[in-house]
């Protein structure tokens, strides 16, 4: 199985949580989008300016695969696990750090973005080399996403 090289530690809130105690759904989807942050930090660099970043989420799939609750120390692991020529697929998951359970997947597709015409554009080089050497891609698609 692939390694994740970002791992995110998440603290979690009371407000994180619905009536029944369970990890609400909606907040999944905001954790995962922290450890891609995390995740673009260590592959591009720290000074990221997000004003600026030309990627574009354009397909999420979710996989719950058990409930999270509140005493639970968790972490977003995340890794590109494909590169096309306009796009590249991150997946993720969710963890209890005790355990080692994964308790939630996620991949997402996202496309690199022309700023100045708001078209998707081939991935450049740079970030192309970036991606993959982080995560000991070879700089071609991958079929390794997913669990």
């Amino acid at each position: 199985m692939p390694q994740f090289h970002c791992t995110t530690p998440v603290q979690l809130r009371f407000s994180d949580f619905d009536s029944l105690g369970h990890l609400n759904n909606s907040v999944y989807f905001q954790l995962f989008d922290l450890g891609k942050s995390d995740y673009f930090n260590h592959v591009r660099g720290e000074n990221i300016d997000w004003h600026h970043v030309p990627v574009m989420i354009v397909n999420v799939n979710c996989n719950f695969q058990s409930q999270t609750y509140f005493n639970e120390t968790i972490a977003i692991n995340t890794r590109t696990c494909r590169i096309g020529n306009k796009s590249f697929t991150l997946t993720q998951q969710l963890v209890n750090t005790a355990t080692g359970e994964v308790k939630c997947s996620c991949d997402t597709v996202m496309v690199y973005i022309d700023l100045e015409c708001g078209q998707p554009a081939p991935i450049p080089a740079d970030w192309r080399h970036d991606l993959a050497a982080f995560d000991h891609l070879q700089d071609a698609p991958q079929s390794s996403c997913g669990q």
